[in-house]
């Protein structure tokens, strides 16, 4: 999958997708909303280069899968609907800060290598920033992945996944909920 020249580039690729999502679903219904949404997180995944897309929602203890978007055909753990215990997660220690927000090489994380979904779903890369409601309550976390490692991945992507988590959080607050 070819990737945009650098960071920056991706950046703006993210800010002009949300752009084009927050006109384009101002006013939606449910099955739209979600139509919607799962095209605009696999153009989301596709800026960034990344294999795996998703928007999770913490329900008491789990991290359920919201949205998906998947690089590949076939079966798929990461799948709407489907969930696994918070604790086990990325996304719970991101957003406790245990883990930085992008995690170019998972290899180098003492943390992140000795999580047993890092060798399930061989996770070589990790993209996450948590999903903020206008209430302050944290709906869940807007996360992509690659199965290889990614250097040039850093803190412009995060500001460009955080700009995305905001539009999904306005939209998640306009519905009333997920």
């Amino acid at each position: 999958m070819p990737l945009p020249a650098s960071s920056e580039s991706r950046r703006a690729r993210l800010a002009a997708i949300a752009r084009e999502y927050t006109v384009a679903t101002a006013d939606f219904a449910s099955d739209d909303r979600h139509k919607a949404l799962s095209e605009f997180l696999a153009r989301v995944r596709a800026a960034l280069g990344m294999d795996i897309a998703f928007v999770s929602q913490f329900v008491d203890d789990q991290r359920v899968f919201r949205i998906v978007s998947v690089a590949t055909q076939g079966p798929s753990p990461v799948a709407p609907g489907n969930s696994d215990p918070l604790v086990d997660s990325y996304c719970k220690r991101i957003v406790e800060g245990r883990l930085p927000r992008a995690i170019p090489d998972t290899s180098a994380s003492a943390e992140a290598s000795a999580l047993a979904i890092t060798r399930r779903l061989a996770i070589g890369s990790y993209l996450s920033v948590p999903i903020v409601l206008r209430n302050g309550e944290v709906y869940g976390t807007l996360c992509c992945f690659s199965h290889q490692a990614r250097p040039d991945l850093g803190e412009s992507d995060v500001l460009g996944l955080q700009d995305v988590a905001s539009v999904i959080a306005a939209g998640i607050d306009r519905a009333g909920g997920a």
